[in-house]
């Protein structure tokens, strides 16, 4: 099988003696709590989630040093490698969000965008371009959005060929010292019979690979998300929901992360908010009457 990057040396055997005299130091935390400096993150969710939305919304997080989603993000250069938007696309969106963040200034040097749509390839031939460009710059943080444009011919149900994607993304990694984030799409179907871990399309190698995971999948509230995250390095995380108010996700604290979309189960007849304003209104009339009054 094919594992994709060319192994460096390896390293040393250490005694533990050895490696106790002098441990490395962990990287800062590029997102607190879910993802260190140099490490690997895969955003997952249905097709038209807007989960490029989101990451460029955290990419405009990491270039100012704001919080995303309630998180704090460590200011560092950002570059997102756009391989799916026409430019034009993209910079109506980039222009939507500074809108819409205020508080995310003096991005014009630290928010770098590098547009590879068209040049889509195996990441195996892109990836030595790649580094040439990259090592001009002293990136924290590098978004490749989406993954399957640099599929190559991968099979992305194939456990030998997804772990030699991984494998080129850890060398980027490694090569540039900064945090890869790639967005990766759920399988068909219904996505709640599934444990967050394994709703994301194809071989089981993308769940086991990336250091973190962040999956976005459907609230029963329309255009809303339950968030959900797997984390090989620090503590999981409770779940919580995100709205989706164009041109941002916003945390939902009021809603039930647990109320996820079922394809299988009946449209909600109302929102939450419109149920308990409805009581609210109502008050003193018998849930019969209430129930009566809105049909």
């Amino acid at each position: 099988v094919d594992l994709g990057a060319v192994p460096t040396p390896l390293p040393d055997i250490l005694r533990l003696a050895e490696f106790a005299a002098s441990p490395p130091l962990a990287p800062p935390q590029i997102i607190e709590g879910i993802l260190h400096q140099g490490c690997k993150m895969i955003l997952g969710g249905t097709s038209k989630s807007n989960k490029s939305w989101c990451l460029l919304d955290l990419a405009l997080s990491v270039a100012s040093g704001q919080p995303w989603w309630g998180r704090r993000c460590v200011k560092q250069p950002v570059v997102y490698i756009n391989f799916e938007l026409q430019p034009w696309a993209l910079a109506e969106r980039i222009n939507a969000l500074c809108a819409a963040r205020p508080d995310c200034k003096g991005v014009g040097d630290t928010f770098h965008l590098w547009n590879l749509r068209g040049h889509n390839a195996d990441i195996s031939l892109l990836r030595p371009k790649l580094e040439e460009q990259l090592a001009k710059f002293n990136f924290g943080l590098i978004i490749l959005d989406p993954a399957y444009k640099v599929l190559g011919n991968r099979d992305e149900n194939a456990n030998g060929e997804i772990a030699s994607l991984m494998n080129e993304f850890e060398a980027l990694a490694q090569k540039t010292g900064a945090a890869i984030v790639v967005a990766h799409h759920f399988a068909k179907g219904d996505s709640t019979a599934k444990s967050a871990l394994d709703r994301m399309s194809g071989a089981g190698a993308w769940a086991r690979d990336p250091d973190s995971i962040v999956v976005l999948t459907p609230h029963e509230e329309e255009n809303c998300f339950t968030v959900s995250s797997i984390l090989r390095n620090l503590p999981q995380l409770p779940e919580f929901v995100v709205a989706w108010d164009f041109p941002l996700m916003q945390v939902a604290r009021d809603l039930n992360p647990d109320a996820l979309r079922r394809p299988q189960a009946k449209n909600k007849v109302c929102s939450d908010k419109e149920f308990l304003d409805a009581v609210i209104t109502n008050e003193g009339k018998s849930l019969a009457r209430i129930a009566s009054d809105s049909k």
